[in-house]
């Protein structure tokens, strides 16, 4: 494990879904400093270190926490089943853990679908929130999105890939380098034009 955000690594173990899991967080920053929570975007490609040109451009004005997901970069990978409860969990358990090591608020900032999980503990957690900041929700999945067709005819699709034997071949296939390098050039890294003028 190396840091992609410039900053020290920690690691919490936590009870998800009846199994200890690792969950790998990054910590930069000073500590007296204004706490972010960086939550990344749910997706293939998820990690920590999609934060990294935001952490570079804020250097030292902010305390950044981010983590992987359970199932995503560094953190723990089982095979269990990835659903919202769990994922609420996860941030349940980040937010909890960040509770005992800082007494501030903390500026939540949410990372596409991430933005519902983080919703989804709003009414338990947002107490303790400086804000909530969501940036570029998305609420469907991309197969709605591209046929127009409602996320319910999609069902077949959720249960075969949470097929055993299925499910890990097209997980491998989505993960593949060739993939992986086709979705960030298609849609996931955007190059905006920048006027020097």
């Amino acid at each position: 494990m190396t840091p992609q955000l410039g900053g020290t690594l920690e690691t919490l173990q936590v009870d998800l879904a009846g199994r200890q899991l690792r969950l790998v967080l990054e910590r930069r920053g000073p500590a007296a400093a204004p706490l972010w929570l960086l939550l990344p975007a749910l997706s293939t490609v998820s990690s920590r270190g999609e934060w990294q040109a935001l952490a570079e451009a804020v250097g030292d004005q902010r305390q950044l926490v981010s983590f992987d997901w359970p199932g995503f970069g560094d953190s723990d990978r089982p095979a269990i089943s990835y659903d919202a409860t769990l994922l609420r969990s996860a941030l349940r358990a980040v937010l909890s853990y960040l509770r005992t090591t800082t007494r501030q608020r903390i500026t939540v900032i949410a990372a596409g679908h991430s933005a519902s999980v983080a919703l989804g503990l709003a009414a338990e957690w947002s107490g303790l929130w400086q804000e909530l900041v969501l940036v570029a929700p998305t609420w469907r999945g991309p197969l709605p999105t591209m046929t127009g067709w409602p996320s319910r005819r999609f069902g077949w699709l959720r249960q075969l890939v949470a097929s055993p034997f299925i499910g890990p071949v097209l997980y491998r296939l989505n993960t593949s380098r060739p993939v992986l390098r086709l979705m960030l050039r298609r849609h996931v890294w955007v190059a905006c034009p920048v006027s020097t003028t």
